[in-house]
Parts: C-alpha cells; structure tokens; sequence
C-alpha cells in the first residue's frame, strides 16, 4: 500500500473536523471564494496540507523512479500506473474544491503527465486552476507559461496525426482537441505572445484543410497570419479562399 493510501483517512478527517486530542493547531491557510481571500480555519489548514505533504511524498518518489527508466514506454506506462494507484486525481479535485491555494507540483506534474499520456481533456480541465493560481512548470521546463507548454505539445500531435494522412487526422480526433483548446483561450481570454498564438492556429488550419472543413481552416489561417505573418500558412489561405469564393489581401 502507496504512503498516500496509508495516510489518507487521517488526513480526511483532520480536513472535516478537529482532532481534540493532538490539541490546538495555530497554523492558519488562505482560501479563495468568490474573488476574495479568506483564511481556514487552523485545524483544517493543517489538515489540507498534511494531504499536499503525502502527495507531495508520493510525487517525489515516482520522480525519482522514472529516472530509472531509459525507454518511454516505461515511463508512459509508470506515470499511467502511478496516477491510478496514488489516486493523484481525487487528491487534485479535492484540492480544487477546498478552493485552497498554494503552489502545488502535484498538480503540476499530473497535469504535464495526463498530457503525455494523451489524456488532454482532463489536463484541459486543470488549466484555468493553474491560470487562476499562477502556478508555476518545474523548473526543468524552458517556458513556465501553461498555454505556451500546451499549445507546443498540441502543435506536436497535430503534425504526427497530420503526417500520417487524413484518415489518421480524422481517427484520432486531434481537430477536438484544437477547438476545445482554442474555446478555452477565448473563454478565459488568457494572453498569448504572437509566434505562439501563430502556431496554434496554423496547425488547426492544415488540419481542417486535410478533413477538407475549409470555412475552419480559412478562419484559423487568417488568424494565424494575423498574429504572425510568418506562420507558414498564407499560400494555403490564398488557394482555399479561391477555392470557396473568398477575397484576401494575403
């Protein structure tokens, strides 16, 4: 049994209620409700990160263990294993509906790994909790921007599908994925720098193109090029606005 299962009901019930017995506990934690901060009340400050302590434990231990490993497949298949058997995604939505805040590597790194192992609508689900607290990639990440890490790891599952040809295209449904990623920019209206934004939309126009939706790839194209005029799509725009009756100054 994980250190995480071990402790897990004495850690619950020091977040529902106050052990009398273990006497007062001082430390107090920050909540955010409604826009305005607010503290726990101690007892259950404590509680709530003696639960980050054991995932936190646990996480450093799995680290540790994929530095064993020199194939990803064995990586992929710890990380998928390690999510499951340490029940990393009850803690996280526990976590998120205390509405406590503090910087959490649990979440971030269960969220890098829900996005290695192609679980992307879940990952998807965890970013507006990271935008909101500013949480922040381990430091072994070149970019500590979420939108940015995505956007680069999306950009790289669009060209593997797309290189493989439109049935692959449609199969794995990467065009989804795109549009459920791109709602949530426009939702949240988080910023973007214009080469990353670029990128984006670029590769969601060659992926319509290639399913041949192109009224979206149209769209995406121009804002592609809008954003950077440089992203590499303006002669497909020019030939599908052509081919569909548009006009373009590009």
């Amino acid at each position: 049994m994980s250190i995480v299962k071990r402790n897990q009901r004495k850690t619950h019930a020091a977040i529902i209620g106050v052990d009398m017995a273990s006497g007062p506990d001082q430390s107090v934690s920050v909540k955010v409700k409604q826009g305005k901060v607010i503290e726990v009340e101690p007892s259950r400050a404590q509680g709530i990160m003696e639960e980050f302590d054991f995932f936190k434990a646990a996480m450093d231990s799995d680290l540790a263990q994929l530095k064993k490993f020199s194939h990803m497949e064995d990586k992929i298949a710890y990380k998928a294993q390690a999510i499951e058997n340490h029940e990393y995604l009850d803690y996280l939505r526990r976590y998120q509906a205390q509405g406590t805040n503090h910087q959490n590597m649990v979440l971030a790194w269960v969220v890098i790994w829900l996005v290695d192992l192609g679980h992307w609508k879940t990952a998807f689900d965890f970013l507006p909790l990271l935008m909101t607290q500013n949480q922040r990639l381990p430091g072994r990440f070149s970019t500590q921007d979420w939108p940015t890490f995505l956007i680069d790891q999306l950009y790289d599952e669009g060209a593997k599908h797309l290189s493989q040809g439109r049935d692959a295209v449609e199969r794995s449904q990467v065009i989804h994925l795109f549009t459920q990623f791109i709602h949530l920019l426009d939702t949240y209206q988080w910023r973007l720098s214009e080469l990353i934004g670029g990128k984006l939309y670029a590769m969601a126009a060659k992926l319509e193109q290639s399913v041949f939706n192109l009224g979206n790839a149209y769209s995406y194209g121009v804002k592609a090029t809008a954003l950077n005029d440089k992203a590499g799509v303006k002669k497909m725009v020019r030939e599908i606005a052509k081919t569909i009756g548009k006009e373009t100054d590009l």
